[in-house]
């Protein structure tokens, strides 16, 4: 009997990130290069916010919005428990498929890819050797983005139990006294994407396969884990509730 919900991790490994060779790869660590350098004047004053109050714990953004959200929607004890027990283990499976494809492809962190970028063999690159990023980079390889997979499962958990246009409010415990408003979990969701380049620690790419490998990975968790006995509302009844 496997720890996930999943049938298998080999169905759920991300694609892997663009070849060092490839314009997209040059795109991205252009992008960051840029928008994510601890001193970039490319980056507003908001970015450069934002990229910090993201940087916080991911599972308690998203179970703050998910309890928020069941308040709101007047769920029963048993409603409640349920929401989040699928929307943690969509996040736990998501996040095991995340470190999955970063062990796998093992890519370098924007940090090392642009001090180095002269050897990547892409003309298109170019070295920094002094380059630091915004945010201080986690001690594991780059692709896929973490907070990018487990945001892309949570959000797709509450868009199906709730619908995605719904307007909520977030804080974060490394902005004490902060509160950034959505009007849906797919607008968090690209700001989360947004928030890691801007800091420096990852590439565009890694968060887009990030977000979809979650989405993915949820998709399935809620075909298939935790489903209601007769008698239970259903997923997404409470969309219709409004």
């Amino acid at each position: 009997m496997t720890p996930w919900v999943i049938p298998s991790l080999a169905q759920y490994l991300a694609p892997g990130p663009p070849a060092l060779t490839t314009a997209q790869y040059a795109a991205d660590v252009n992008e960051s290069k840029l928008m994510g350098s601890a001193t970039s004047s490319a980056r507003s004053v908001d970015q450069t916010l934002f990229s910090i109050f993201w940087n916080g714990n991911t599972p308690g953004f998203w179970n703050r919005t998910a309890v928020q959200m069941a308040e709101r929607y007047d769920l029963s004890l048993l409603e409640k428990a349920h929401l989040l027990a699928v929307m943690n283990l969509a996040e736990a499976d998501a996040i095991i498929c995340c470190w999955q494809a970063k062990y796998t492809f093992v890519l370098w962190r924007p940090v090392t890819a642009i001090a180095l970028a002269d050897l990547d063999g892409n003309a298109d690159t170019t070295g920094q050797p002094s380059w630091t990023p915004l945010l201080v980079t986690p001690a594991h390889p780059e692709y896929p983005s973490g907070h990018s997979t487990a945001s892309g499962a949570s959000s797709a958990v509450l868009a199906a139990f709730f619908g995605d246009e719904n307007d909520f409010s977030v804080t974060s415990e490394l902005t004490p006294g902060v509160t950034r408003y959505f009007s849906s979990f797919s607008s968090a969701e690209l700001a989360v994407r947004d928030a890691r380049v801007f800091g420096g620690i990852h590439f565009r790419t890694a968060c887009i396969d990030g977000q979809a490998l979650g989405k993915t990975v949820a998709a399935y968790v809620l075909a298939n884990a935790l489903q209601p006995i007769h008698g239970n509302r259903p997923l997404n009844s409470a969309t219709t509730e409004q």
